[in-house]
């Protein structure tokens, strides 16, 4: 922890404090009621899920409320107050904008990653810095607190997605189906072994990035697998309705937002036991979970069992819409 918190004050430290100091010098306006927030991504952003997320919190806020979009979060707009869809984001807009240090800051922390540039130390002493931290599951919240950081500052919202903007289907043909970016925490081994060893059952999987997998090949030459690679945002509610039952096989998440994107199409979900799943998913009901060091066959286990299941899951995710996220983060920032 020592060689940490050095580490910290002599590489980065230094930089937030000069922030600090020139806020201080900085004209403060008496804001007695925030009216305007602005809603931080990347240019990045985008046409992926945290652009999508900024325009649907922004769409639905009852205050004066936008999106912006700067890939080096410089020359933030003026506003009362300002949303991070992810904490990196605010510690780098620290830097350079800082006047926001002023005004009243919402961070996103979707789940740890320790790393040596954004270590504990330097991720726990930067969100001290927020007005409030918006953790997605019960178990980041925890890890956050016994972290350091200060816990009337933390705030539970399993965030949300659109039941307006995806509708619901009959579960017919018992595919299967994935949604995510490729990465070693989404478990892409489970994801070859299922379809590999479920030639009877279609697999469908929407995302990017999956070329950069070592089996890209051999998987996108299973016949019962269909890739839809970097598919606009605006596909995805038809894209879902293709599935049957969804699967979420990550080692570790803060959402996953597509649980919810999936269980509003009605899809059946099967999560592993991280981020928000376990906190909207009763096993055995409206969804099944499993421990993310499961093998593969207790999945299709799963999945087989889920044939048997014609609850309307729909009607469990409806209390997630933005609607709802939007106006709790609008009475968080009048708070």
């Amino acid at each position: 922890m020592f060689k940490e918190q050095l580490i910290f004050n002599l590489l980065y430290k230094w930089k937030y404090l000069f922030a600090i100091l020139r806020a201080k010098f900085l004209k403060k306006d008496e804001i007695s009621d925030v009216s305007s927030i602005t809603y931080v991504a990347r240019e990045a952003d985008k046409d992926w899920i945290f652009g999508a997320k900024v325009r649907r919190l922004a769409t639905f806020s009852g205050l004066d409320a936008a999106p912006y979009f700067h890939d080096r979060l410089r020359d933030l707009p003026d506003s009362d107050g300002y949303f991070f869809v992810f904490h990196q984001y605010f510690y780098r807009a620290m830097r350079h904008n800082p006047q926001i240090l002023n005004k009243k800051n919402i961070v996103m922390f979707t789940h740890p990653h320790w790393s040596f540039s954004f270590s504990k130390t330097h991720v726990i002493w930067c969100l001290n810095k927020a007005d409030k931290v918006i953790c997605l599951n019960s178990n980041v919240q925890k890890e956050l607190i016994a972290a350091g950081l200060q816990a009337d500052k933390t705030e539970l919202i399993h965030i949300a997605s659109n039941p307006d903007f995806f509708y619901p289907h009959d579960r017919k043909t018992g595919s299967v189906g994935f949604c995510s970016a490729f990465g070693d925490r989404k478990n892409p081994e489970m994801v070859f072994n299922l379809v590999k060893h479920m030639p009877d059952r279609h697999f469908y999987m929407i995302g990017r990035y999956w070329d950069q997998y070592e089996k890209y090949e051999e998987l996108i030459a299973l016949p019962n697998f269909t890739y839809f690679d970097n598919e606009e945002y605006e596909k995805y509610p038809d894209l879902y309705n293709k599935i049957d039952i969804f699967i979420s096989p990550s080692t570790l998440e803060g959402g996953p937002v597509p649980v919810l994107e999936a269980m509003l199409s009605n899809c059946f979900p099967i999560a592993s036991k991280t981020g928000f799943c376990p906190d909207i998913i009763d096993h055995g009901k409206n969804g099944f979970l499993f421990d993310i060091d499961a093998s593969y066959k207790e999945v299709m286990t799963l999945i087989d069992e889920a044939d048997t299941k014609d609850i309307d899951v729909r009607a469990t995710a409806l209390p997630y819409s933005w609607e709802n996220c939007s106006k709790k983060l609008d009475t968080l920032f009048s708070a």
